[in-house]
């Protein structure tokens, strides 16, 4: 019998298909890490020249790069790395003209047109350079910060603290002098939460749907992009781009040493008295039990950074060498206990240039992250705490081939492995032994005894991408193609355990439900994507730009031979697997862009984009199914003997559900695959020189979004409930299901199914300002505002303030749609809700080395909703919203930051040495940025405020 060839496609197959693909197609060229100069050369009578020798030089480049102009006199630079550029142009009987102080940009194509003069008594005119900030030749739309730039303002040094204040982000959380150190923020891009790429020198670092597999050296970024709008064909999904480049070292030795510490001594409080008392309370919000003696400040926290990079041989090898160690410790809010977060990272990169048209990079980073009480909070006890040690390791080796002055060729071999363990505080390892039974308080959340999951999860990516590039003249005018694919394996493999292979649901007190777990289990699963893409930035006229692109994704989802026993063999009999693909998505994908230059001068642009974007799923449809895996089983609990524990099987109540999938979830294999549409305009316009000014509208959507739906019981929702809501008194008209009716849980779209499908719509305007430095200032300030209305998941995902108040819009991000579809829970349908913000960064040089530097960023509340565990007679505990989210927000945040600087140039060679002083959150402002939303006697209990004015003391030494 004859099998759909992709369920057959191996990695060894996908890599012969795609080298294949891209020495059969033209030759064109990508790199995501770089940029070009382009233009045209006339003489000084207006006239286009000929085989003009146009050099490119720059510290960024091991050799200087050298192409000619065209018959139509048009030259084109490409595949050039983030950094400062000399142009010169030389030709017999011409005067030689040098243009200097050139900047380029992740993927920026900057125009730069020259006029020869006829050679007279000077032969070489030497310009400085004003480099465009407006970009006329395509569209996307995103923030590019450079080296100088991040190490220059006042941020926590890493890349969700630079996002803050960068146009587009929402952020989730808000850090004041790295108190979010060891964290990942989730974040808003244009309306949009979730599937994100991250590319790491070209990386892609992403780990399951939209993650960071780690934490960054800040320290080695030569320039990170930003960007989530009119993404062309090299991105898959969605959401933003995040695009980072490290530093290569260079023909002459350089390096920094940065260091900074702050500790409780230079940490304020600003906690309001009225919650240091116990029930206290300041506009709605209560204090815990024992009242807030201080927030949740940092008692103590250093950054050691260095790096050092130069030539091995001159022109020929290149070395970059970095190491960077984040600790901190932190107290928590209401509680005695201290918490410690520790980030380790070794970063080393070489360029080797082979002769002129070769150059092979290599790149490897190891970083680590030590956390011994993850999730310790006033609703998590130290013992229902992680023990997170954790180790990720990418690298790359990438070959860049220039086959002649039009032609590029660019191939990268890279992978990554993510070692992330989530211990018992008590054993520190993969042994429960002595670990008590876990329980949660469903009516408050409160945790204790042993957390509800843990697991060694170890995720390998190896991957290769590969592109070429290729300038083109003719059919109507400037052609510049691209073509090029990605290939990945991301495997995940788990291995779950728990204490007693149990956990208890109480209620007010008392056991409610129980969990039983199939563990010890080990589950394996693989996601499989090939991805192939051709684009073409048309200059069609001087004026006008069309981008058009195509992309093609394959997505097979599968998993490995496999087998699991688990502790309780009577509940969960041994299983094994044969490997079995699940799903195969085939997608197309169009993108289509256009930039037209209204002025004729290269000042003003209008930029349209309209683009599809097939989402990346990941792992989670094999997950849900794959038998040998993570199962819990859902019963009431009757506690015969009133010992709050599960002493034989006849305590046991009815069943109520399953969880976690593991062969007792269907995906459906019919399911369509989710995706989102964007169409965005943006006028950008150079108000002077170095000024500049973007106005945006951004629309995206969520169409076909996955979830679960049980089957066989979503129709049986038919007998009506009547509950009280103990803090209002208003009456709540539920919907209970029928008694001991099978389950049948399945994966797929719930428009499928003849319910509402999970869908999607966000819609942004936005203004930006930039300022580049000039004259001794710089500006970089934007306003947002979104309208959403979407699906929320029904319970919190973390205790960030964005997934407390908004909850979740359903198929978005890493945990999707996890909770079934109910009619109580949905019982709103699509919810409205809105948001904003406004960003200001600005600095300024004064004489003697002196520069002051401040970040301010306002972030409105969000909409939320108070949450209900409601108890039905026969579904059990659901988890309801109790209102349209519209009808409440959280507190808005306002936080102002501030740096001062002093330089002082040391003799000789040592270079320089600068000393700094920051001030965060220099109002001490306290707004409430966490709270209890489940409804009971500590709805609105304060779980976080915004952290105090913190000071922090840093030095820097160039050389």
């Amino acid at each position: 019998m004859k099998t759909n060839w992709a369920r057959n496609l191996n990695l060894t197959n996908w890599t012969f298909l795609l080298l294949c693909f891209l020495f059969v197609v033209p030759r064109t060229f990508a790199q995501e890490l770089r940029g070009e100069i382009v233009g045209l050369v006339r003489d000084d009578t207006g006239g286009l020249l000929t085989g003009v020798q146009v050099t490119a030089v720059s510290p960024a480049l091991i050799r200087e790069r050298v192409t000619t102009t065209g018959s139509d006199g048009r030259y084109r630079v490409a595949a050039l790395p983030p950094g400062m550029y000399t142009l010169v142009f030389k030709f017999p009987s011409f005067r030689t003209l040098q243009r200097e102080k050139i900047r380029v940009g992740f993927k920026m194509h900057i125009s730069i047109n020259a006029t020869l003069e006829l050679a007279g008594v000077e032969e070489t005119l030497t310009v400085t350079e004003h480099s465009p900030l407006v970009d006329i030749k395509t569209t996307t739309v995103g923030t590019s910060l450079t080296n100088e730039l991040l190490e220059d303002i006042p941020t926590a040094r890493d890349i969700w603290s630079a996002m803050a204040l960068t146009p587009g982000f929402q952020m989730a959380g808000y850090d004041v002098g790295g108190s979010h150190t060891g964290t990942q923020t989730p974040y808003i891009t244009y309306g949009f939460e979730g599937q994100n790429k991250t590319l790491l020198e070209g990386i892609n670092v992403t780990e399951n749907q939209d993650l960071n597999a780690g934490y960054f050296d800040y320290g080695s970024f030569q320039e990170l992009q930003l960007g989530g709008t009119g993404n062309m064909a090299e991105q898959a999904g969605p959401g933003a781009l995040l695009n980072i480049s490290v530093k290569s070292g260079g023909d002459k030795f350089s390096g920094n040493v940065y260091t900074d510490f702050l500790n409780k001594d230079t940490v304020s409080d600003n906690v309001p008295g009225e919650l240091k008392i116990p029930g206290g309370t300041v506009d709605g919000f209560r204090a815990p039990a024992k009242g807030l003696s201080r927030g949740n400040p940092i008692t103590k926290q250093y950054d050691i950074n260095f790096g050092v990079g130069g030539p091995i041989f001159r022109q020929k090898l290149w070395f970059y060498f970095s190491y960077r160690q984040n600790n901190q410790f932190k107290s928590i809010l209401g509680m005695d206990e201290e918490a410690q977060s520790k980030l380790e990272n070794f970063t080393f990169k070489g360029t080797y240039q082979i002769n002129a048209s070769n150059q092979i990079i290599g790149f490897f980073n190891r970083r680590t992250k030590f956390q011994p009480l993850r999730g310790l909070s006033l609703t998590t006890a130290k013992e229902s705490a992680h023990f997170q040690d954790s180790v990720n390791r990418p690298w790359k080796i990438e070959w860049t081939s220039i086959l002649s002055e039009r032609t590029i060729l660019d191939v990268q071999f890279s992978s990554w492995l993510n070692f992330f363990p989530l211990y018992p505080t008590q054993t520190q390892s993969s042994s429960v032994d002595g670990v008590p039974p876990g329980r949660i308080e469903l009516t408050t959340g409160q945790r204790s005894g042993g957390h509800n999951f843990y697991w060694e999860r170890r995720v390998d990516k190896p991957q290769i991408s590969a592109s070429l590039l290729h300038d083109w003249d003719g059919w109507s005018g400037n052609h510049h193609f691209k073509v090029g694919g990605e290939l990945y394996r991301e495997r995940r493999e788990v291995f779950r355990f728990q204490p007693f292979d149990i956990f208890y649901r109480d209620r007010k007190g008392k056991p409610w439900e129980i969990d039983l777990y199939n563990t010890e289990s080990r589950g394996t699963n693989d996601a499989h994507h090939l991805s192939l893409y051709a684009q073409d930035s048309w200059l069609a006229s001087e004026r006008l730009s069309l981008n058009l692109g195509i992309r093609y994704d394959i997505y097979r989802l599968a998993w490995p031979e496999q087998r699991v026993e688990s502790n309780r063999s009577d509940m969960f009999p041994t299983t094994s697997t044969m490997p079995t693909t699940v799903r195969t998505y085939h997608s197309v994908s169009p993108r289509l862009g256009l930039a037209l230059d209204l002025t004729g001068n290269g000042n003003t642009t209008l930029k349209v984009f309209f683009g599809r974007f097939f989402f990346n799923p990941s792992i989670y449809h094999t997950d849900k199914e794959n038998p040998v895996g993570n199962l819990r089983f859902r019963h009431r609990f009757n506690d015969l003997n009133g010992n709050n524990i599960l002493d034989s099987p006849d305590e046991l109540g009815d069943f109520l559900r399953s969880l976690d999938g593991a062969g007792f979830f269907k995906v459906d294999r019919d399911i369509k695959h989710a995706y989102a549409d964007e169409l965005s305009t943006h006028f950008e316009r150079e108000l002077a020189e170095n000024l500049y000014l973007r106005t945006s509208y951004v629309y995206k959507n969520l169409r076909q979004g996955w979830g679960l739906v049980d089957v066989s019981r979503v129709d049986t929702y038919n007998i009506p409930v009547t509950l009280i809501d103990q803090l209002t008194g208003t009456t709540l008209e539920l919907l209970d299901r029928e008694r001991n009716v099978p389950e049948e849980v399945l994966f797929t779209n719930p428009g499928r199914m003849g319910l509402p499908d999970y869908s999607a719509d966000y819609h942004t305007i936005e203004t930006t300002l930039h300022r580049r430095l000039k004259n001794n200032w710089l500006v970089l300030s934007s306003f947002e505002h979104t309208w959403a209305s979407d699906f929320r998941e029904n319970r919190q995902f973390s205790t960030s303030n964005l997934h407390v108040a908004r909850h979740r819009a359903c198929g978005l991000g890493q945990f999707e749609c996890s909770n079934l579809w109910t009619p109580n829970a949905r019982r709103f349908g699509k919810l409205n809700s809105t948001w904003w913000n406004f960003k200001f960064v600005g600095r300024y040089l004064f004489n003697y080395g002196i520069s002051v530097s401040a970040a301010y960023k306002y972030q409105s509340g969000l909409n939320y909703a108070r949450l209900m565990n409601v108890n039905l007679p026969n579904a059990g505990t659901e988890t309801i919203l109790s209102e349209p989210i519209a009808d409440n927000r959280s507190p808005g945040v306002g936080i102002l930051d501030l740096r001062g600087e002093k330089s002082f140039n040391l003799a000789g060679r040592i270079g320089q040495v600068t000393g700094i002083l920051d001030i965060f959150n220099l109002f001490n402002t306290n707004p409430v940025t966490n709270f209890r939303m489940m409804s009971g006697s500590r709805f609105k209990e304060v779980i976080t405020l915004l952290d105090p004015r913190t000071i922090r003391l840093g030095i820097r030494w160039e050389f």
